[in-house]
């Protein structure tokens, strides 16, 4: 016997879902497959999957850029804060 299904209807903005889409579609799955494993694992576990809450953890991309800008030999770097404030305030940043 089949078990009884529902459908939901999220409002997603169409830009991303088209990214995810394709993500999804190169990893050999689909929107449905994805969202219908983190609703079993949010049944099974009583919360948010910790994927899912810890995203604040990921550099957005003005931060990504200043991390490679730095890499490269570019922009200041300052050993301790006080040095970095003193150039601050010095008007050397």
């Amino acid at each position: 016997m089949v078990a009884a299904t529902t459908q939901i209807r999220v409002r997603v903005p169409a830009r991303r879902m088209k990214k995810v889409s394709g993500i999804l579609s190169r990893m050999g799955t689909d929107m449905d497959n994805v969202v219908n494993m983190v609703l079993a694992q949010i049944e099974r576990e009583r919360r948010l999957p910790d994927e899912i809450t810890r995203s604040e953890e990921q550099p957005n991309a003005t931060t990504l850029a200043a991390i490679e800008e730095l890499e490269s030999g570019k922009g200041l770097s300052f050993d301790n804060k006080e040095a970095f404030m003193t150039a601050l305030f010095d008007d050397k940043v």
